[in-house]
């Protein structure tokens, strides 16, 4: 409505229902928009930094299709975008594992209890589009830096993360790149392990290293046809803890995707090591065996 607008998207699985987004926005000008409610957190890939349905590994992290509660504001100028946005805190409550992506929670594994919640979050991202005939590149860079509560002492830890990311087009190929450091310092209670944090999302709870790299690397050909088109393509993700003790989590997928009309599949092989629900049950840590793990998967969507 003129220059006002909202947007929202809310899911019902069979196992739980949640939102994903939510948000008004306000368009100044032509160049100068401003987000207020759930908004998508500014960091790493504009886009996705995948292609398959499973996502990548920066995903399970929270560092991909993110979401939380907050403002945010987005300037396009030209080539140029630039994207800021303080996030209050998570789209559910710390104990409330329903975010979409991943996030820092309250939870038990085991014996252990964890007891942070990602609030007071502020990101940035930098990107510019450059084109050159057929060849349509974007570059750019993303910093994230935000506390992590802990409820029962009453103290903080932080979380700072940074990336640089690279997404090129040409003739139907496309090519994807990201290297992401992440680093979450939760406040040390003396009672847990401070190299290994507890995360939530869509239900489920879980533990990664808590802080390392993640390399990404994805290669894909779109192909038009009369009838619609497919994407074949192969999406390469890497997390490497920054401890000696633990293994690095590997994930490979190869598949394609078909779009005719309102229909929309995904057909994915998966390769995983170290990899959560693909035969692990964390990411980053200890893996029980040195085995890689395989699934095949097919996912059928209907727009209407």
């Amino acid at each position: 409505l003129d220059n006002w607008g909202l947007a929202a998207e809310y899911r019902f699985t069979s196992e739980t229902n949640y939102i994903k987004y939510g948000y008004g926005f306000y368009d100044i000008n032509p160049k100068w928009q401003l987000q207020f409610g759930i908004n998508k957190v500014p960091f790493g890939n504009p886009e996705f930094i995948s292609n398959s349905f499973w996502f990548g590994l920066p995903y399970y992290l929270g560092f991909e299709d993110d979401y939380g509660v907050g403002v945010a504001a987005k300037y396009q100028n030209g080539s140029s975008l630039t994207e800021v946005a303080f996030i209050k805190n998570a789209v559910y409550g710390s104990s409330d594992h329903r975010d979409f992506a991943g996030t820092v929670a309250k939870g038990s594994i085991g014996d252990i209890d964890y007891n942070n919640e990602e609030t007071n979050t502020i990101a940035g991202r930098q990107s510019f589009t450059l084109n050159s005939g057929d060849l349509t590149t974007v570059i750019g860079a993303s910093v994230e830096y935000g506390q992590l509560y802990n409820s029962e002492f009453g103290e903080n830890g932080d979380t700072l993360n940074y990336a640089v990311h690279l997404d090129m087009n040409y003739d139907g190929w496309g090519f994807q790149a990201q290297y992401l450091a992440y680093d979450y310092d939760q406040y040390d209670d003396g009672r847990i392990d401070p190299n290994k944090i507890g995360m939530g999302m869509l239900d489920s709870f879980f533990e990664v290293a808590s802080k390392g790299n993640i390399y990404t690397a994805n290669l894909s050909k779109n192909i038009a046809t009369s009838w619609g088109s497919y994407t074949i393509y192969n999406d390469f993700s890497m997390v490497q803890p920054d401890f000696d003790e633990y293994d690095d989590s590997i994930l490979n997928t190869t598949g394609v995707s078909l779009s005719y009309g309102p229909v929309f599949v995904y057909v994915d092989y998966y390769a995983a090591k170290n990899v959560l629900w693909l035969g692990g049950n964390s990411l980053g840590l200890t893996q029980a065996n040195d085995d890689w793990d395989h699934r095949f998967n097919i996912n059928f969507a209907y727009y209407f």
